[in-house]
């Protein structure tokens, strides 16, 4: 085959906690050629994960041959603290809560393969995908918040990722909203995370509503209760949107940014949820850091972190 005339793309990886997405994204074009997923047997240990990693991109490798494209590089993302190519504290991923040399582990099992490999906190690849493709293009000040199971943050000031001096930086989900608050998976107490994460959600409903005898409701489901104007429904929303606010406020008032853009799943409950925020934050935040401050929600869906990674990947190893 004759490589000259193949187009270059990047390989971008999410690693979750169920599953490892993939897309085969062309930088030149701005545009997702394939896209697969497979699960990540998170619960079977850390060299399960790296075996289903490599997997994943031997067969991309193999898959990007037959779309006539050349792999030139590969950005994954994951969740947890990112350094050097090691990820400390990932909270979805059993085993991973110290660190795990990734970048070691997958070149190990690679020798032959001499492909740049750059690894990023997950929500820094969202948050670079929306600002480059998605919800925040056009913008250079960007902060992003991704809230589930867990919340994470991203920042772009003057269009560059900011990591922090350890790769830390953009923890929004661990800022503290109430000193007193709930405990948090990190060991604090209020945090943002453990203020409106998907578990905080149901239980607050559960408070508000003593009467449901169904324990496993989700969010999507109490967001199409509240779409019906259910009670218990509509309030759990709106009190989780007025914290979610206070969160806005502060990082307007910190960043002050052109667009925060909101993902993960906990935002599918969309202006039920998004409206109470907006007000809240309009009301906190310094009047001169709210104004023409957007908030949007994520358009690239399930697969910006990879699509985020990839184009870290060919931004970082074009240099």
């Amino acid at each position: 085959m004759d490589w000259e005339i193949m187009r270059k793309a990047i390989l971008g990886l999410d690693l979750g906690g169920t599953n490892i997405k993939s897309v085969l994204f062309d930088p030149a074009l701005n545009k997702i050629i394939t896209r697969k997923q497979i699960p990540t047997q998170a619960g079977s240990g850390v060299s399960r994960v790296v075996d289903n990693i490599v997997s994943s991109i031997k067969d991309d490798l193999d898959a990007a041959k037959g779309s006539r494209h050349k792999i030139t590089a590969l950005g994954i993302g994951s969740a947890g603290l990112v350094e050097n190519g090691v990820v400390r504290n990932s909270p979805n991923l059993p085993g991973w809560q110290g660190s795990v040399p990734l970048l070691k582990l997958i070149r190990d099992q690679m020798p032959g393969c001499g492909l740049p490999i750059l690894i990023e906190n997950d929500v820094n690849c969202l948050v670079a995908a929306e600002y480059a493709i998605g919800a925040a293009k056009g913008h250079s000040e960007v902060v992003g918040l991704a809230i589930g199971t867990g919340v994470g943050g991203g920042i772009m000031i003057n269009g560059r990722l900011v990591t922090g001096a350890h790769g830390g930086a953009g923890e929004l989900g661990h800022m503290t909203i109430k000193m007193d608050g709930p405990l948090c998976k990190c060991g604090n107490h209020g945090c943002l995370e453990a203020m409106i994460g998907t578990d905080a959600i149901l239980a607050r409903y559960h408070r508000i509503d003593k009467t449901t005898k169904t324990k496993s409701l989700t969010v999507a489901q109490i967001a199409l209760m509240a779409r019906k104007n259910q009670p218990a429904a509509v309030k759990t929303l709106a009190e989780t949107g007025k914290i979610l606010g206070v969160a806005l406020a502060s990082i307007a008032n910190i960043f002050n940014p052109q667009v925060i853009v909101l993902g993960g799943g906990v935002i599918q409950a969309g202006n039920l949820l998004i409206d109470p925020a907006r007000q809240e934050m309009n009301k906190r935040a310094m009047p001169y850091n709210a104004k023409g401050l957007k908030i949007r929600t994520a358009k690239l869906g399930p697969v910006a972190g990879a699509v985020g990674a990839a184009i870290l990947a060919y931004r970082y190893f074009a240099k």
